[in-house]
């Protein structure tokens, strides 16, 4: 029963990274307004925020940024990120 369980687990873990890989990939060449939130983790002179999805959005930008909404121009999807490009404030 237990490996019942734990199979059905993984099949609906996998599915679920895929539907929202789906969903970032087509986010790729949007517009997307996003709420600047802090330095990027990997890399501290970039920034993240967050789309109105949830999802992660690293891009270039200055530190007066963060706490504001800004635009950005999605440029590629990764499993657990995405990678954008600010657009004129």
């Amino acid at each position: 029963m237990v490996r019942v369980a734990g199979e059905r687990l993984a099949i609906l873990q996998a599915r679920i990274s895929q539907m929202a890989g789906d969903i970032s990939r087509s986010m790729v060449g949007t517009k997307q307004r996003i709420l600047v939130e802090g330095p990027s983790r990997k890399d501290p002179r970039e920034l993240f925020g967050r789309t109105e999805n949830n999802r992660k959005v690293n891009f270039a930008g200055g530190p007066e940024l963060v706490g504001r909404f800004v635009n950005v121009r999605i440029t590629d999807a990764y499993p657990n990120s995405l990678r954008g490009e600010l657009l004129g404030l």
